[in-house]
């Protein structure tokens, strides 16, 4: 087996899910440390490294992340008929640990093979999964470079995500006061009465082709005899377009303040997270850069617009040009994860031919 099969089965099998990333960033400071490299750690416990640059030209950083969504099963990393799997029927953690690979396992040919390039800048952040905790702590102004790349967008390699959206949280709580529900049900105010009407309003799932809504966790009440005095549920919103984001979660706050009055609740909202979408256009640098790598790797580019947020979007927000690519990884978060093995070894390819075209 390759290098870099043998380095991603060794991460693979390691769990780390969002908070418990120590495992995969031990193994990442030894490799660097063992190409010579002298990587350091933030107090978020974020890897950074950078290569000086050997020839005139654009400086790249790249980006990826160490932690996974909770494995609900052994990991157990097998290659079969050229594909990499999880035998133990949960996650493999190619989302991002292919990514993790394939940026390590470049700058190691970019340097056992002297390319000559502007430089490279490497950061692997923890906590991605739950929030882009990671990216968010980490220190931008600490890269030399304004142009980079991270790849976690699944599906075959050659995608060029030009957008993500932007997304906002919520913590809705319903006050309503408690009583005996059957000697005295009228003496209470059910919260989870409002937080139900509340949710039967919403639009949620689909709410046009730019545009989704979810309601994913609710709680509250403590016994089945007792009108609950109490409700939360959690709920987000994503859109392409912040002007539609904004008219969405103001829909559904007005949805919610209506249902705490229909049952003469209090409501308490609360924003969760949030994060900015962003918007390339095609003939924007670094959608020319990544086309052009793609291209010579044997790639046609392809775009398109990503559902979901990824390290790029902390980075964009913060006024750098970071750019999300497919890298050949299928069915995230499902025990159906895979990766070729071809796969992963080309986005290698990728990673050296963007260095390359960074050149002057």
């Amino acid at each position: 087996m390759s290098e870099a099969v043998d380095l991603f089965l060794e991460l693979a099998a390691l769990p780390t899910p969002s908070g418990e990333e120590r495992a995969a960033a031990d193994v990442v400071i030894r490799y660097l440390r063992d190409l010579g490299l002298d990587p350091d750690e933030d107090g978020f416990g974020n890897v950074y490294v950078r290569v000086e640059g050997s020839a005139e030209g654009t400086p790249l950083f790249f980006c990826a992340h160490l932690d996974t969504v909770p494995p609900s099963g052994e990991l157990r990393p097998v290659v079969e008929d050229g594909v990499i799997r999880n035998a133990g029927g949960t996650i493999l953690g190619g989302d991002n640990k292919a990514a993790v690979v394939q940026m390590l396992q470049g700058v190691r040919r970019v340097l056992g093979e002297n390319v000559a390039h502007a430089g490279i800048e490497l950061v692997f952040t923890r906590e991605e999964e739950i929030g882009l905790f990671g990216a968010a702590a980490f220190d931008h102004t600490r890269l030399h470079a304004e142009l980079g790349f991270v790849y976690d967008q699944e599906g075959p390699i050659g995608e060029i995500i030009l957008g993500a959206p932007y997304a906002q949280g919520l913590e809705i709580t319903f006050h309503g006061r408690a009583a005996h529900a059957g000697m005295a049900p009228e003496e209470g105010r059910s919260a989870i009465q409002a937080a139900a009407k509340a949710i039967a309003d919403l639009r949620l799932g689909r709410v046009d082709e730019e545009t989704t809504a979810n309601v994913g966790v609710i709680r509250g009440g403590t016994a089945g005899n007792i009108v609950p005095d109490a409700c939360t549920f959690l709920a987000e919103a994503r859109s392409q377009s912040e002007q539609k984001l904004g008219e969405l979660v103001q829909e559904m706050l007005d949805a919610c303040a209506f249902a705490a009055s229909e049952t003469e609740c209090e409501l308490q909202s609360e924003s969760r997270k949030s994060y900015r979408g962003y918007r390339f256009a095609k003939s924007d640098d670094i959608v020319r850069l990544a086309a052009e790598g793609l291209g010579r790797c044997g790639f046609e580019a392809r775009y398109g617009l990503s559902g979901g947020a990824a390290d790029a979007n902390i980075f964009n927000e913060r006024g750098l040009r970071c750019l999300n690519l497919t890298h050949g990884v299928h069915d995230f978060h499902s025990p159906d994860e895979r990766i070729a093995v071809a796969d992963l070894e080309a986005m290698v390819d990728v990673t050296v031919a963007l260095v390359e075209g960074a050149r002057a």
